[in-house]
């Protein structure tokens, strides 16, 4: 790797690429095999600081400041790269459309985990979920990742030297 390639601009360019490539391989998984509780949020949020870790050894202490800004950043571009992939698996690209059509209860998202349970749960969730309901534990599940990217980010702190 050239000192070029080491560059903060460069390393945070190759952050942002990362990101935006997990979001919208994220998007195009959810629209085609259902959403996951908790599961998406917990492993997007560790995944692509690790991601981040492996692509580069040595993250810049120059971004260091920076961490909740960067964090900030990183997690919406991965809403933008994932509605970007749920748009291009759909048929019609809408994926803002969609989002306003659950919540309203015009459609409904399958959802694995409790599509996996049985008895109520199973009857109350079999055609998806939809609805208030469905936008808590999308926001619950939202609130995680952003929590394991914040603490999971490789950005090593500046210390002081006085």
């Amino acid at each position: 790797m050239s000192n070029y390639d080491k560059t903060p601009t460069m390393v945070f360019i190759r952050w942002i690429f990362i990101t935006i490539v997990i979001g919208f391989i994220t998007g195009w998984l959810r629209y085609w095999m259902g959403y996951y509780i908790l599961i998406q949020g917990i492993v997007i949020g560790f995944l692509i600081p690790w991601l981040i870790h492996r692509s580069d050894k040595q993250p810049q202490r120059i971004l260091s400041d920076h961490k909740f800004k960067i964090t900030i950043l990183l997690f919406f571009l991965f809403m933008i790269g994932q509605a970007i992939g749920f748009g291009l698996a759909q048929p019609v690209f809408d994926p803002l459309g969609w989002f306003g059509r659950t919540w309203s209860g015009a459609t409904s998202e399958s959802v694995f985990g409790i599509f996996s349970t049985a008895g109520v749960a199973h009857k109350a969730f079999s055609g998806g979920m939809n609805g208030g309901f469905w936008l808590f534990l999308w926001l619950f599940d939202v609130l995680f990742m952003f929590f394991f990217m914040l603490i999971s980010l490789p950005v090593k702190s500046v210390k002081n030297k006085s």
